[in-house]
């Protein structure tokens, strides 16, 4: 099915149903947020019930978009879905268990735009070319005459620089820059979306960040870069999981880095790998594919099931191979679970 044909698919879907449940993976970022905010709205405003379900608390940066004080995080066996629409997911298990039975969700809509994405769902809507899932909501309501207020732009532009990076990655393209343009035509004022994004972080935040900046290695002849966070070190700055969120851009930034790695010890055991490129040269996503992720050229992710000296070395090795051969990583062992990178 082509992804004309798929969003046809799922406009017609929306245009009978009445109510309509939406969702993203864990631990939602500024794309998977946005794009559920904005997308509740426009339903909303066509008289639909939308209703914004995540497991996982939203991200302290996304709690002032719109409608995002809504959101719920337990859905009951008895409540009954026209559809359900997740966005921004490039795989089934990045919900773990999640996702309502179906005859709670109803029809399974999915809109994705990861490369590396394994489509699933009844209407699958996954165009890798679409800057942020934010675009396809875009060309949603463009395919069905909605007229974007404020209340839904504002959300739905907070998707698209959280994917493009402010629009600086390598994703940014003629459609992100006019969907961009449609969005301040109704209402959105950058100036204050970028204040209201601006971090004041807390003192455990700048305790980790510190503990992190001192695991900083360099690797690859310099052109990578890596930092690590454990356990031990979120507990003794007295700061949160959450605080981690953008340290991968502290290796990507450092001169002369082309690949940035935050290797963070997961919970459940083994190590989370988040990589950012800030070179064309390098798809980070095609390279955590081979590592058992995935993820956009300019950010990718992987969860790696060893511990950290041994994860380090496995994703140096995989870069390695990527500057020496043009982003074609050889193929690692497979069977990993895929981790959603983050945006931010």
């Amino acid at each position: 099915m082509s992804v004309a044909e798929a969003l046809e698919r799922a406009c017609a879907t929306l245009r009978t149903a009445k109510r309509i449940l939406l969702t993203s993976h864990r631990r939602p970022d500024g794309d998977g947020t946005g794009s559920m905010a904005g997308l509740a709205s426009l339903l909303r405003a066509r008289d639909k019930e939308a209703v914004i379900y995540s497991v996982d608390p939203i991200g302290r940066r996304y709690k002032w978009l719109p409608l995002i004080s809504t959101t719920v995080h337990t859905i009951p066996f008895d409540e009954r879905f026209d559809c359900t629409i997740v966005v921004d997911c490039a795989d089934v298990t990045l919900l773990g268990n999640a996702l309502p039975p179906p005859e709670v969700s109803g029809t399974l809509i999915t809109l994705d735009h990861h490369a590396s994405g394994r489509p699933f769902g009844d209407i699958a809507v996954w165009d890798p070319s679409a800057a942020a899932v934010g675009v396809l909501v875009h060309r949603i309501a463009e395919h069905e005459g909605w007229p974007i207020t404020a209340e839904a732009a504002v959300p739905l532009y907070v998707s698209l620089i959280s994917d493009t990076g402010g629009f600086r990655h390598a994703n940014t393209n003629a459609e992100a820059l006019h969907v961009g343009s449609e969005l301040i035509r109704a209402g959105v004022v950058p100036a204050t979306i970028a204040a209201s994004l601006e971090e004041r972080p807390s003192p455990g935040k700048l305790r980790l960040l510190g503990s992190v900046l001192s695991t900083l290695e360099l690797h690859c002849a310099g052109r990578a870069g890596v930092l690590s966070v454990t356990t031990d070190m979120v507990e003794g700055a007295r700061a949160s999981w959450e605080d981690i969120e953008g340290m991968v851009n502290w290796a990507r930034n450092v001169e002369g880095v082309q690949v940035g790695v935050l290797l963070t010890t997961a919970k459940g055991g083994g190590v989370r790998v988040s990589m950012r490129s800030r070179t064309e040269r390098i798809d980070v996503g095609r390279v955590c594919m081979a590592l058992g992720g995935g993820g956009h050229p300019g950010a990718g992710g992987c969860h790696l099931p060893g511990d950290l000296p041994g994860t380090k070395e496995q994703v140096v090795r995989a870069l390695d191979q990527a500057f020496n051969r043009g982003t074609r990583p050889s193929t690692s062992p497979t069977g990993h679970k895929v981790t959603e990178p983050s945006s931010s």
